[in-house]
C-alpha cells in the first residue's frame, strides 16, 4: 500500500509542528484507536518507520503451534521470528515420547526453556535479553569456538587422533546455538525498531551481521568435514607443507570478524592478499600430493580444498565491512 500525504503546520505559518493524516485502513487494521501509542524511527535514509507492534511496553510476543510428529521446523522457525513464547498444544494428552522429543530440540537454541507443562500445553519461552548478550559478543564467541575447531581438527588430522577429532565434532552444536541466537537478534532488529535502537544495530548493518554469522557458521561445518577424514597420521614432511596454509587461514578468518566491528583498510588488504596466496600454495600444494601419494591423497586434497573455501569464506566476510564514519 502506497499512499501520498501532504505535510500540514498546526499555528499557522509561525507553528511549531507538523502533521500528517494515518490511512483510516491502515489504522483499523492494526486495531488501533485514539489515544493509542506508536513507535517512530528515523532510518539512516531519513525515512520514518511508524511501528505499531511495540505500542505496549514489554508485552511479549507469544506464539501457538499444534503438535505433531516433527516439531523441529516449527519451534525453529518460530525461534528465528524472535517470539518470547512458544506454546506447544494438543487435543489429546502429551506422551512422554513427545515431551522427550521437545526437549531435545530445544538443546538447539540458546535460553529457550520450558517453563509450564500441563497434559495438553508445553510453554516455552526464550529467557535471553539482547542487552545482556549482545549481537557483536555473541559474534565474537562464534569467532573463537570456529577458531579452535579449525586448529583442533587439523591437529587431530596430522596425528591421527580420532578422539580429539569427535571432540571437534561435538564442539559445533555450540557453534549452532550461537548462530541460532543472533540470528534470532537480527531479525528482531530488522523487524522491530525499538530492538533496532536498544540493541544499536541499524537494519543494514544486520543484514551484514547476517551473512558474516553464515559464512561463519560454514567454516565451522568444514572444520568438522576435515575432523571426520581423520584417519591414520600422516607424512611429517606434508604436515609442515599444510601447517602454513592453517595459519594464513585463522589469520584470515581474525581479520575479517575484527574488521566488521572497527573497519580497518589494512585488515581489508591482507586479507584479500591472502586470499590470492592461499589459491596459490594450496594449488602447488594439489600438484605435490598427487605427484607424491603418501597414505591417502584423495582425502589429503579434500582437506586442502576445505582450507581453501574457509580463507574464501573469510575474504567474502572482510568484502561485508565498510568504512563507517564515526
Amino acid at each position: 500500500m502506497v499512499i501520498t500525504r501532504t505535510l500540514q503546520q498546526t499555528g499557522g505559518k509561525t507553528g511549531s509542528s507538523f502533521l500528517i493524516i494515518l490511512p483510516k485502513e491502515w489504522v483499523t487494521k492494526q486495531n488501533l484507536t485514539k489515544g493509542d501509542a506508536v513507535f517512530i524511527a528515523e532510518r539512516e535514509d531519513g525515512c520514518l518507520i511508524i511501528d505499531p507492534r511495540f505500542a505496549k511496553t514489554g508485552e511479549p510476543r507469544i506464539s501457538t503451534a499444534k503438535i505433531r510428529e516433527n516439531m523441529r521446523w516449527e519451534i525453529t522457525s518460530r525461534y528465528l521470528l524472535g517470539f518470547d513464547e512458544i506454546r506447544i498444544v494438543s487435543k489429546d494428552p502429551i506422551s512422554n515420547e513427545q515431551r522427550d522429543e521437545l526437549k531435545r530440540i530445544i538443546k538447539r537454541f540458546v535460553a529457550l526453556e520450558i517453563t509450564e507443562d500441563d497434559d495438553h500445553q508445553i510453554v516455552l519461552r526464550c529467557l535471553v535479553d539482547p542487552s545482556t548478550l549482545p549481537v557483536n559478543t555473541a559474534m565474537r564467541r562464534m569467532h573463537q569456538i570456529t577458531s579452535r575447531m579449525i586448529e583442533d581438527s587439523m591437529n587431530a588430522y596430522f596425528a591421527g587422533n580420532r578422539e580429539a577429532a569427535d571432540e571437534v565434532v561435538q564442539r559445533d552444536e555450540e557453534v549452532d546455538r550461537l548462530f541460532f541466537l543472533i540470528v534470532r537478534e537480527l531479525r528482531s532488529a530488522i523487524q522491530y525498531p525499538r530492538m533496532s535502537e536498544a540493541m544499536k544495530l541499524t537494519p543494514v548493518k544486520a543484514l551484514d551481521f547476517r551473512l558474516a554469522v553464515q559464512y561463519i557458521e560454514r567454516i565451522a561445518d568444514l572444520a568438522v568435514d576435515i575432523a571426520r577424514r581423520v584417519d591414520e597420521p600422516i607424512d611429517a614432511s606434508l604436515v609442515k607443507k599444510i601447517d602454513p596454509i592453517v595459519k594464513d587461514v585463522l589469520n584470515m578468518l581474525s581479520d575479517a570478524v575484527k574488521n566488521l566491528f572497527k573497519f580497518d583498510s589494512k585488515k581489508v588488504t591482507a586479507v584479500i592478499n591472502g586470499e590470492n596466496r592461499l589459491i596459490s600454495k594450496t594449488a602447488k600444494l594439489r600438484q605435490h600430493i598427487v605427484a607424491t601419494p603418501n597414505g591417502q591423497p584423495q582425502t589429503q586434497v579434500l582437506v586442502v580444498d576445505s582450507l581453501l573455501r574457509m580463507g574464501e569464506a573469510a575474504k567474502d566476510i572482510v568484502d561485508l565491512a565498510l568504512p563507517q564514519d564515526d
